[in-house]
């Protein structure tokens, strides 16, 4: 007795490319990277006034300090966040959408590759099936046919009262 294989269905289409949905897991990426401190850099050193030079040089490439992160001035620890400048973090985020355009058509393709390899699992199993259905009711035919030729060959037992 073989167990009742479950009937492969294919459920609409695959994902198509849609720039809403591009444009929404960029903008998700761009804002962890203002969230986060990927937009920033630390500045640190163990000196005080070389921290404070470095900050100076930072801030003259155009960094800022970032207010939202504390600056730490400890023995031998002296450090702060400092945003980056515009034009650097417009590069970042240039290569966020060439890394979020890279993983989106990933998972369209392999979206396209997972209904492709359904639609041949339906087809196999249909196929499958038909072929089964075909060899059953030959066989149904044939013992058909055995039991008309059985049938034929003795008459029906009598038994008297």
């Amino acid at each position: 007795m073989t167990a009742a294989k479950e009937k492969i269905t294919i459920n609409g289409t695959p994902p198509k490319w849609s720039d809403a949905e591009f444009q929404t897991r960029v903008e998700s990426w761009v804002n962890v990277y203002h969230n986060t401190t990927n937009s920033m850099e630390l500045v640190q050193h163990p000196l005080p006034h070389g921290h404070l030079q470095a900050v100076i040089d930072k801030a003259a490439a155009g960094y800022t300090i970032a207010i939202n992160y504390p600056v730490h001035h400890e023995s031998l620890h002296h450090a702060c966040y400092m945003t980056k400048p515009q034009s650097m973090q417009a590069e970042d985020i240039a290569d966020i959408k060439v890394k979020v355009k890279n993983e989106y058509v990933e998972w369209l393709e392999s979206e396209h590759a997972r209904y492709q390899d359904l639609l041949r699992q339906q087809l196999i199993q249909t196929q499958q099936e038909k072929e089964l259905k075909v060899q059953e009711d030959k066989k149904a035919k044939q013992l058909a046919e055995i039991e008309k030729q059985v049938q034929a060959c003795y008459k029906p037992l009598v038994i008297p009262e």
